[in-house]
């Protein structure tokens, strides 16, 4: 709805500077002594409401155009002792900490998805070039498992795919984990 309100008072804004500025340009044409605003009969109070008319709608454009805040993700889950919610950027950020842990990785991206009860993770990876992929991916795996289970209490993980992104730097120098 406002995304609606946004275009609309865009839209009459974009109109109602035109009107004016095509006045403007008719009224200083050499030789043309009309006003365009003689033919519309105005008083001064009538002036002021349709200055104010514009001046709300310029208004509500600039609050409609205003920064939207990003809707906050909560993944949920019962304690037994209440429930508790924790932020998707929270978890990935937590995520992404584990990275150090990791002398292969350079960086993880995860990207988590809430389904049901469960959470889907990808970690889009960065690794150096030498780190055995396959085990890496599975040490990968079962820390993330393991550290969203010990260190935030989430126990319902779907699946946890590795997606390595790009392999940087040089092999001889990467030690395996």
């Amino acid at each position: 709805m406002t995304n609606f309100f946004h275009r609309l008072s865009g839209l009459v804004i974009w109109f109602l500077f035109a009107v004016t500025g095509i006045a403007l340009v008719h009224a200083n044409i050499p030789g043309v002594t009309q006003n365009l605003f003689e033919f519309i009969p105005l008083h001064s109070l009538e002036s002021a409401g349709i200055g104010g008319i514009v001046v709300l709608l310029s208004l509500l454009y600039l609050v409609t155009f205003g920064p939207r805040r990003p809707k906050v993700r909560y993944i949920s889950f019962d304690s037994g002792e209440g429930s508790v919610s924790i932020s998707v950027n929270a978890v990935r950020d937590y995520i992404r900490k584990l990275s150090g842990e990791f002398g292969a990785v350079v960086s993880i991206d995860p990207k988590i998805r809430a389904e049901k009860d469960n959470l889907s993770i990808d970690l889009n990876v960065n690794l150096v070039a030498g780190a055995r992929i396959p085990e890496l991916s599975q040490a990968l795996q079962s820390r993330v498992r393991e550290s969203l289970r010990d260190g935030l209490g989430i126990d319902e993980i779907n699946e946890i795919k590795v997606r390595v992104q790009e392999i940087t730097g040089d092999p001889r120098s990467v030690r395996h984990d």
